[in-house]
């Protein structure tokens, strides 16, 4: 288990100025092979989804819900919805009167939302990056914490602007991989250089995606997507991992790259590379040993 705590008085701020968009993204090379290990990596923790890391992803959808701020009545369409988190919250708030749908590409976390969830919610398989849906449908688009796995964001981001209406509205939350701590720092370190020896092949979007949940970052990629008014937050939750085997154990659930090697690992490979994280690990000191962030930059924009 890990300790738990939550950092206060992230506040919300305007958008820095526009900068220049950059080139237009289109979908990499190795973008199928890629949705292919996503696929496998959320069937493996479907399970453990929710209460991963204290629930971290429930406080998640609870934070994006809030800045989404769907109304009775509203239709809401929530991309990249994982097991429903946010389509069951979004659900209370629309009423009877509203519609709430979910959309993803991970079947299996598709079935546990439709399980669980009231009947007027409706979950399709269908990609952020082709949306069936006709113009000018929806009052309110969420996305959690999806736009650096897709194979192309910024197609998916205009597709979000297209179903929206006039005056409707966009809320995404991204990781903010930037901030991270030293303890993370040396895991990181630890896992490229077990990279470098292991024969798993590990697919990766390309790098820029790592900055996608930096505020600026975010922002100016809705305002490319034909979105005003875009403002951030942040929120921090974190905690501290009791030792080295806890600490692996919750980064396999991390991320697909993590999960890929580590879930791989036989016994005496991952005694030794505990044995060695620890020893890093105690280096840093006691206040540093072991302690992770959860950055998430959240954004919400207009549809003009």
């Amino acid at each position: 288990m890990a300790e738990s705590f939550t950092y206060t008085g992230a506040q919300a701020r305007e958008s820095t100025p526009p900068a220049p968009p950059g080139p237009a993204e289109v979908e990499w090379p190795s973008a199928t092979r890629y949705a292919r290990h996503l696929d496998a990596y959320y069937e493996a923790i479907t399970d453990a989804y929710d209460d991963w890391s204290s629930g971290i992803h429930r406080r998640l959808a609870a934070r994006l819900v809030e800045v989404a701020g769907p109304l009775p009545g509203e239709r809401l369409l929530d991309v990249g919805c994982g097991t429903g988190l946010v389509c069951l919250l979004a659900s209370e708030r629309v009423g009877s009167s509203g519609e709430v749908i979910g959309v993803d590409i991970a079947r299996r976390l598709l079935g546990v939302a439709a399980r669980r969830a009231p009947a007027r919610v409706r979950f399709l398989h269908v990609p952020a990056e082709a949306l069936v849906f006709s113009d000018l449908t929806f009052d309110v688009v969420t996305m959690g914490d999806a736009l650096p796995y897709l194979s192309d964001p910024s197609r998916a981001l205009r597709e979000a602007h297209r179903v929206l209406r006039r005056g409707a509205r966009i809320a995404v939350s991204v990781l903010d991989r930037a901030l991270t701590t030293p303890a993370e720092d040396v895991f990181r370190a630890l896992l490229a250089d077990l990279e470098r020896r292991s024969p798993v092949m590990v697919p990766r979007p390309p790098g820029d995606r790592a900055r996608f949940g930096e505020p600026e970052v975010l922002a100016r990629l809705l305002r490319a997507a034909g979105f005003a008014g875009v403002v951030t937050t942040l929120m921090v939750t974190g905690g501290r991992a009791r030792g080295a085997s806890d600490w692996v154990d919750l980064m396999m659930g991390a991320g697909p790259s993590s999960h890929a090697l580590l879930s791989v690992l036989g016994p005496d490979i991952r005694r030794r590379f505990e044995a060695e994280l620890t020893e890093r690990m105690l280096a840093l000191g006691p206040d540093e040993a072991f302690r992770y962030h959860h950055p998430f930059t959240f954004a919400a924009g207009i549809r003009e």
